[in-house]
């Protein structure tokens, strides 16, 4: 009987045993398979966000590199009813940016961007061409003022940057060395020196991310000031590193399934010395007594 009781005790512990591994094993499906129906609600829910397209980039009708002065440059978009907006001084084209309307002619050495929007679509990448004519010159001339020695709401004083910033240190609210990048005058008095500093913020700043999106910059003036007389200013500038979108791949990982890796950076915006432009004087401002 003893023999038998050891006998039937050891059957109910293999029992038991077996029970708790099917449970194990039950269990474990059960969790593969809430994964799975996770990952299939997660990818149905993305099916069904809706898609916004991305407008076509702008193409330019000369390519990039020396071009004769004079040479006039058309810029296309394939996107129906898409705008184009451009800079020619190395700043970034923006909503803000002039409209393209006709053929740009080409004077001096250029650096032409141009960005697309269509109604309803997300913008454009950039595109850019360099453009080199021979023996140009920086044409920046003094700005004579009128006799009552005013100077007048909307007049445009062309401005150059001093220092370096980048998206990935700089910071919203950070200040940016501007400087007048000309004299102004009233008759051949020199009212306004070239090199006086130009009060400006920062007031974006993101670093480049993952997927190959680019950093950028955006910057406004505020007014600069001279023998105690302050000049309100308007405008700013915006400044965006190349993108690299197409360098991505998938990384694949056991049991979740295939993620998309953002693998390259895109490249970070950088504003260095030298780089014009130009803003608008906001109020009128008598500069003689």
């Amino acid at each position: 009987m003893a023999m038998q009781a050891a006998q039937q005790a050891q059957q109910q512990a293999m029992q038991a045993a077996q029970q708790a591994q099917n449970d194990a094993m039950q269990a474990s499906q059960q969790a593969q398979q809430a994964a799975q129906q996770a990952m299939q609600d997660s990818q149905n829910a993305i099916n069904s966000e809706p898609s916004i397209g991305l407008t076509s980039q702008p193409t330019f009708s000369v390519k990039a590199g020396a071009v004769n002065p004079g040479t006039t440059v058309r810029i296309k978009c394939s996107t129906h009813y898409a705008a184009i907006y451009y800079t020619t001084n190395g700043w970034t084209p923006t909503s803000a940016s002039r409209r393209y309307t006709g053929p740009i002619p080409i004077q001096a050495t250029t650096q032409l961007q141009a960005v697309a929007l269509a109604p309803n679509m997300l913008h454009s990448l950039i595109a850019r061409a360099d453009y080199t004519v021979q023996g140009s010159t920086d044409t920046t001339q003094a700005l004579v003022l009128s006799a009552d020695g005013v100077l007048r709401t909307g007049t445009r004083l062309h401005l150059v940057t001093q220092g370096t910033a980048d998206s990935k240190t700089t910071q919203v609210g950070d200040e940016i060395r501007i400087l007048l990048n000309q004299d102004v005058k009233a008759g051949d008095t020199v009212l306004i020196p070239k090199g006086t500093p130009v009060e400006a913020t920062i007031t974006q700043a993101d670093s480049a991310g993952h997927a190959g999106a680019p950093g950028d910059l955006a910057f406004e003036v505020h007014s600069l000031a001279v023998r105690g007389i302050q000049i309100p200013l308007r405008g700013g500038e915006t400044l965006e590193g190349a993108a690299h979108y197409k360098s991505r791949y998938f990384l694949f990982i056991p049991v979740v399934g295939i993620i998309p890796a953002l693998a390259a950076r895109g490249d970070e915006a950088e504003v260095k010395p030298g780089m014009t432009f130009t803003a608008a004087v906001a109020a009128d401002t008598p500069l003689q007594p």
